[in-house]
């Protein structure tokens, strides 16, 4: 479908929409397509039709069916292919990084956790993780949160990089989407620690994917970027 196609059949509150009567603000759209698109779930491809990936079909036919007894099929797959995901990359939102960035957002808060008790804080992340460029300074952040954590000073993690009013918000979404919707690390909103927890099912998926080691690359058109996303999570074909 095109983007206006797809925005007709959004769902929205007509009387808290800016076109009542008409459809959802634009940005429903452009909101849902970033949450899909960081995933590999969906593209734009050049002649800027909507197009849903493997993977994001694969999700789809899961949804109805999955439970904490089986999640670990799906987010096995589903742990392969944010591995591959990249900070800079060639959709809107990963153009505005500098060409020193070689960050794998995903793999990365990963590796923090297991080097850290299977754990994180949203101060952590915000003041330590979020600020690292490489591989290298991210074991320089894990070394800053470990002082974080003996001394108790903020200070030893540094200044915030989130500052705005909806940082704590903005510091959720990454951890939704580093958890696969919650498959992989524990909503801290339900349970009683301050920290993010890796599920204790699906710490093995973790480790195993936070093992990959991706080679930065500079994809072509987002629908390559996209698309690579979806074919490293090891899909089986589907025969039916």
């Amino acid at each position: 479908m095109t983007p206006d196609q797809v925005l007709k059949r959004l769902p929205f509150d007509r009387n808290r929409s800016k076109n009542p009567g008409a459809t959802a603000d634009p940005k429903r759209y452009r909101d849902g397509r970033q949450l899909l698109r960081t995933i590999g779930l969906i593209y734009e491809d050049e002649g800027k039709l909507l197009r849903v990936t493997p993977l994001g079909r694969a999700v789809e036919r899961w949804r109805p069916v999955l439970s904490t007894g089986n999640a670990a099929v799906l987010g096995r797959h589903a742990a392969q292919a944010l591995a591959a995901c990249q900070l800079r990359n060639p959709t809107r939102e990963g153009h505005r990084y500098h060409e020193e960035v070689e960050v794998f957002p995903f793999a990365f808060i990963w590796r923090a956790m297991l080097l850290l008790d299977d754990s994180i804080s949203s101060p952590e992340l915000n003041r330590a993780v979020f600020r690292v460029r490489n591989e290298n300074e991210l074991l320089l952040a894990v070394e800053k949160i470990r002082a974080y954590r003996f001394s108790g000073d903020l200070n030893a993690l540094g200044d915030e990089v989130e500052t705005s009013s909806e940082k704590n918000d903005r510091i959720l979404i990454w951890m939704a989407w580093a958890s696969f919707g919650w498959t992989l690390i524990m909503d801290k909103r339900e349970t009683a620690s301050e920290s993010y927890i890796i599920a204790p099912k699906a710490r093995r998926l973790i480790a195993d994917a936070a093992m990959i080691r991706h080679k930065h690359r500079n994809f072509r058109t987002e629908q390559d970027y996209v698309q690579f996303i979806s074919e490293c999570a090891g899909l089986p074909e589907d025969l039916r």
